[in-house]
This record gives C-alpha cells, sequence and structure tokens, in this order.
C-alpha cells in the first residue's frame, strides 16, 4: 500500500468517515508493514486519548506544534541540547512523515486569521478524496492544496484552492459553498463543479456537471456570472505567454459531454484518464509530470507550440511518450523519473 493511501485511511479511522472495506485495507496494510504499525503507535501517542484528525482536537494539536517550535527556537537561540520526552519524538516524527508522503494533513495558520486551519496536500503522482464537515465530498487532484478553516460549516463554508479538485457539494442554502482560487471564487449551495487553478498554467477552469454556481472574478471588474449546467469558464491569468493571449481574458463554452462514459473530459481525471484535445506541448507537460510524478524537459522549445490529441487510460508515461512519437515524431528518452523530449 502506498503511503498517500495509508496517512488517507488513518485520516478517516480517526474521524469515524472509514468504511468497513477501508477498515480491513488498513488491518491488512498494519499487518503487512511494521514500519506503518510503528506510524500508527507514534499518532497514538502524539494525540493521546483524542484522535489526532478529530476536529475537536485542533486546539491541542496546535497547542502542542507551538510548544514544539518554541524549543526548537530557543535551542537555536542558546545553541544548547535539552531533554526530550517520548511524546515530542512522536510528534516529530509524525510531522516528518506526514510532509514527506504523498499526502499532508495537519493543522496549520495563515497570516491573516486567528484559527487554525485543515490543509489537505497531494505531491505530483498522487491524489486523494476526503469528506468535509458538512458532507460534502471532495476529490483532490495531483499536486494541490486544499485549505478550509476549523470552523468550517458553522457560519460559513469557505475552501482555498491551488491546484485542482472535484467537489460533490452538500445542499446547505443558509450556508453558500465558496471555493476561492487566485482569479476567481466560486459559489453554490448545492451541486457538482470542478475547479482547475494552479499557479504554473496560462489559465484557471471551472467545470459545472449539475446545478447553478456564481462565478466572481478577482483580478477584472466584470461583475458575477452564472454557469448553467454542462458549462465551463475559462478565465486567462495575467501571467499568460504571448501564444496565449489571443484568447479572451474571461470565456464560458459549452462542455463536451460524453454520455457514453458518463463523463467530461474535465473530469476524466476522475477515472484516471488523461484527455488532450489538440494541446499545446507546453500545456500537455505540466499535466504529465504532475500525473506521473516526473520532470520532464525540451531540449528543442520549437516543440512546446506542437498541438496534440489523445485519450489515455491507465497507460503508462512510456505508453503515452510512444503514441506522441509515432504520432508527432517527438523522440524521448528516460532516466528514471528524468524525461528529455526533443525532435
Amino acid at each position: 500500500m502506498e503511503r498517500t493511501r495509508f496517512i488517507e485511511l488513518v485520516r478517516k479511522k480517526e474521524s469515524g468517515e472509514i468504511t468497513l472495506l477501508e477498515q480491513k485495507e488498513l488491518n491488512e496494510a498494519l499487518a503487512a508493514n511494521e514500519s506503518y504499525a510503528a506510524i500508527l503507535r507514534s499518532l497514538k501517542v502524539l494525540s493521546g486519548a483524542d484522535p489526532l484528525f478529530n476536529r475537536e482536537a485542533t486546539a491541542t494539536n496546535q497547542a502542542a506544534l507551538k510548544k514544539l517550535r518554541e524549543r526548537i527556537r530557543q535551542t537555536g537561540q542558546q545553541g544548547r541540547t535539552f531533554p526530550i520526552s517520548a511524546r515530542w519524538v512522536a510528534a516529530a516524527a509524525v510531522i516528518i512523515v506526514l510532509a514527506t508522503g504523498g499526502l499532508l494533513y495537519h493543522f496549520t495558520g495563515r497570516p491573516h486569521q486567528q484559527e487554525a486551519s485543515n490543509v489537505v496536500a497531494t505531491e505530483k503522482g498522487s491524489r486523494t478524496n476526503l469528506i468535509l464537515p458538512d458532507g460534502s465530498k471532495v476529490w483532490v487532484n495531483a499536486d494541490t492544496r486544499l485549505t478550509y478553516d476549523h470552523s468550517f460549516g458553522v457560519e460559513t463554508r469557505s475552501v482555498y484552492l491551488t491546484g485542482e479538485a472535484y467537489f460533490e457539494v452538500a445542499k446547505d442554502k443558509a450556508h453558500p459553498f465558496i471555493v476561492h482560487t487566485q482569479l476567481m471564487d466560486v459559489k453554490a449551495v448545492g451541486t457538482a463543479f470542478n475547479v482547475r487553478s494552479y499557479k504554473d498554467e496560462t489559465n484557471a477552469q471551472a467545470t459545472l456537471m449539475e446545478g447553478v454556481v456564481e462565478v466572481a472574478f478577482k483580478q477584472k471588474e466584470t461583475g458575477k456570472i452564472l454557469l448553467k449546467p454542462m458549462e465551463k469558464v475559462i478565465v486567462r491569468s495575467p501571467a499568460a505567454t504571448a501564444a496565449d493571449r489571443d484568447v479572451p481574458e474571461i470565456a464560458v463554452v459549452k462542455v463536451n459531454y460524453d454520455s457514453a462514459e458518463a463523463a467530461a473530459p474535465e473530469t476524466r481525471w476522475l477515472k484516471n484518464r488523461l484527455v488532450f484535445g489538440q494541446e499545446r506541448l507546453e500545456t500537455i507537460i505540466k499535466t504529465l509530470e504532475r500525473h506521473y510524478g516526473c520532470t520532464i524537459r525540451v531540449q528543442d522549445t520549437g516543440l512546446l507550440n506542437r498541438r496534440l490529441s489523445g485519450i489515455f487510460q491507465d497507460e503508462s508515461l512510456t505508453e503515452v511518450l510512444e503514441t506522441f512519437r509515432l504520432a508527432a515524431g517527438i523522440k524521448y528518452t528516460i532516466d528514471k523519473n528524468n524525461v528529455l523530449l526533443y525532435k
């Protein structure tokens, strides 16, 4: 079992969200891997009687982390060592384990907020899913960071997204659900939609599958728009390259829904599919790096403007690159997780 999956199962167990099949999966992982069993013991040491990921334990965990940081700061200032109890050793070990795994789930604070925040983060090559306190379901794509406050669902339902996620929002008209991104805010009361907002991409997108959402733009005074089912809004980033400046700053387009597969291209990543429709190689490379957890370099920069199409289901990176070689004459070499493309 991958560490990302293990940490997610532990989170679900401690928050009471785990199913019987997932509990069986967790038990089998603990029996087969002693390091996972050690991690679980460390989590119990850190959290004491309270579940580590339980919302009610946030204040305790935050105080523990604050105390640990203060001890580390004092040590650096005074140049001396001090005795550390088993509890602090376990705390440090757990923090390291969570930070180096594919999934990072912890409690942190943003400078402009007094309350602690829950953070779910995925690395390149990994994905996860979770159920928010209001019952809304979220699928988190690779290389993504999702943040929400400890008070989520009490007065407001706001999340902060960098990357890509699919939301199935629980209905609650009294508390609108808002996804905040760098370029836009997407507001809903009960619906299903996909939001993509990576910092290194030339645009951000919100795709509505059902219901209605309201989209407000942050960098242009254009008011707000309402998206209807099977519509997508595309917002061009101020950092877009010259090659992308021939497209509108804001555009609303129809989604090409495939009824046979019951999916749209924008949501096929949920089924581990890659869909490219006449996209520039520069854009495709970023998607491949996130999906496969690799690094791709291009020897001939002229290749970056080549446009390619393709649909891939569970193919390996080599299989995808071989398709590009046969279809467009783009050659490649692979050395572990490093890829070189050339003519």
